[in-house]
């Protein structure tokens, strides 16, 4: 059997789709499981030993182009999964045979917790779980714990001497997930003599002979190493923070405005959650 798991975007929603996949390669070795996602993330992919085929596609291709790579690509599949239930991905049942999956996103009940604080109860299944679900409804597979469902990433070991370091990712992709105390954070960790790694895509402003100021620098592989061979990894609500999760690295994660409630919490051994109760 052959099929095909779609998730486009962001870093933490492809990543967290790594570990379902290895959950179910592992239940069904001769299972054959391409992934179709956004080239930008697609080396969240790289060296997997559980996915035969990446298809990738650019985010600024234009709708026509997307369409004419579905109709080339997206045609001996027995089943689709889709991960993301979004227009781009909805649309694949239309040009195939295969069965079509998706999986429950929850939106509307989403908003309402946000606006009303309704639903809160029911949203705290991790998304981990909501991805699993589709595959359970083909596939005879009990329901699995959440670290059964940890995601996995596979380093290149571009960096040598890492280890022992705390690397710390000072950003988030909305404001309100900014915490805005990192400099004095690392000003604490240097103090108390340890090595420190800044991670991110964009420059974050220090200097010190202790720290690997990283940030702006590197591409999504390299701070995949980066993190794997840390000691730990301090972040935000972030797509490092699952990097962290799936290379086994122990994470600490400071939430602003994220809840449990939105799923995507850090579930998994060795990671810790700093929040304030009751906001």
């Amino acid at each position: 059997m052959k099929i095909l798991v779609v998730r486009f975007s962001s870093l933490g929603d492809v990543i967290l789709t790594t570990g379902v996949i290895k959950y179910l390669k592992t239940a069904y070795p001769d299972l054959t499981v391409d992934v179709l996602t956004y080239t930008h993330f697609s080396g969240v992919f790289f060296k997997n030993p559980y996915i035969n085929k990446v298809l990738q596609i650019d985010k600024k291709s234009g709708f026509r182009k997307y369409l004419n790579f579905i109709q080339k690509n997206i045609n001996d599949y027995d089943h689709i999964f889709d991960l993301h239930s979004k227009l781009s991905s909805i649309i694949l049942k239309f040009f195939t045979s295969a069965g079509y999956h998706k999986y429950k996103k929850d939106s509307l009940k989403r908003r309402l917790f946000v606006k009303y604080g309704k639903f809160g109860g029911s949203l705290q299944e991790h998304v981990i779980q909501r991805y699993f679900k589709p595959f359970q409804k083909v596939f005879d597979m009990d329901t699995p714990s959440d670290e059964d469902l940890r995601p996995v990433i596979y380093p290149n070991n571009l960096y040598e001497n890492l280890s022992g370091t705390v690397t710390v990712h000072p950003f988030a992709s909305k404001k309100t997930k900014e915490w805005p105390f990192f400099t004095e954070l690392i000003d604490e960790l240097v103090k108390r003599g340890e090595k420190v790694n800044i991670i991110g895509d964009t420059f974050f402003e220090y200097n010190h002979a202790n720290v690997n100021n990283f940030s702006g620098k590197t591409d999504l592989q390299e701070m995949f190493d980066i993190i794997k061979q840390s000691r730990s990894l301090i972040t935000t609500d972030s797509g490092p923070m699952h990097v962290g999760i799936a290379g086994e690295t122990p994470v600490v994660a400071i939430f602003g405005p994220t809840t449990k409630e939105f799923g995507f919490y850090p579930v998994f051994s060795n990671c810790s959650v700093l929040e304030i109760d009751g906001l």
